[in-house]
């Protein structure tokens, strides 16, 4: 078990290299890609490290006989345990550096970044699927999932065009909506309505919702705690418990009168902005 966690880890980062030097245009951005692959071993670690420390070191026993030496594979095992949590370290402080400049820059034509109750940095498009980062009150928040960009809409896989929207409660009846029904039964008490991009240019029925990859989409923004970069399918991960708590927090401020306002900005923000020094 021990070495077939160690393969695996192995495998997966031999992978996303290979995503990446196939990919030549996302060099100049790599570690927002690798945001996504840390992001979810960030989940993992949030959820439960333990146990996935057990496969590498076993478990502890209560009251050994005698004291034991660690192996030398244990000890290799050990070392890319502490050599993972080194990485996972230095991206969660890119993200905080990345929160830090969000709240300070501006791009060529004086606009704000993180001006708005939520700010979506997209960060790379595929041609297929575009992924992001979401922001709280320039406070990282999840991973964004979305259509790609067409200079044509195609209804249903096409992505919606760069602004600032006021994010609202769906003025559609649930009884007139499918999906607002299936999410009824499955996630009340909680969920009353989806949350409901306005006025957006040539779209109507804009959400912020569960989705895996761009075939959830629709148009919409589909959110999660992680996002896998090493699959040829851009793909999320723990989206529903992202979700919920992304619901929760956005249907307190609406319920309490709140206004809250959504900015998104295509994948030139990096270029256009001061963030290259990150």
């Amino acid at each position: 078990m021990k070495k077939f966690a160690a393969i695996l880890i192995i495998a997966l980062l031999a992978i996303l290299v290979l995503v990446i030097f196939t990919n030549p245009e996302v060099l100049g951005k790599a570690w927002l890609y690798v945001l996504g692959f840390i992001g979810y071993v960030v989940v993992l670690v949030e959820n439960g490290f333990k146990k996935i420390a057990v496969a590498f070191t076993g478990p502890k026993e209560n009251k050994p006989d005698a004291p034991q030496k660690p192996t030398l594979d244990q000890n290799h095992e050990s070392h890319e345990i502490a050599q993972r949590n080194k990485e996972i370290a230095l991206l969660q402080q890119r993200i905080k550096d990345l929160e830090i400049k969000l709240q300070e820059s501006q791009t060529d034509d004086g606009t704000l970044l993180g001006k708005c109750t939520l700010t979506v940095l997209r960060y790379i498009d595929d041609g297929e699927t575009t992924l992001g980062l979401i922001f709280l009150r320039n406070k990282f928040f999840a991973y964004t999932l979305e259509d790609t960009h067409r200079e044509e809409k195609i209804r249903g896989k096409t992505r919606i065009s760069p602004g600032i929207y006021t994010i609202g409660y769906s003025p559609v009846d649930p009884a007139q909506s499918r999906i607002t029904r299936d999410y009824l039964r499955i996630y009340s008490p909680w969920f009353t309505k989806h949350l409901h991009l306005k006025n957006v240019p040539d779209f109507e029925g804009i959400y912020i919702h569960v989705g895996n990859n761009h075939e959830n989409t629709e148009g919409c923004i589909l959110i999660a705690d992680g996002v896998s970069a090493g699959t040829q399918q851009k793909m999320l991960q723990s989206s529903r418990s992202a979700y919920q708590r992304f619901y929760k927090i956005i249907s307190a401020l609406l319920d309490s009168n709140e206004q809250v306002n959504i900015q998104i900005l295509n994948e030139d923000w990096f270029d256009r902005s001061k963030l290259t020094s990150l």
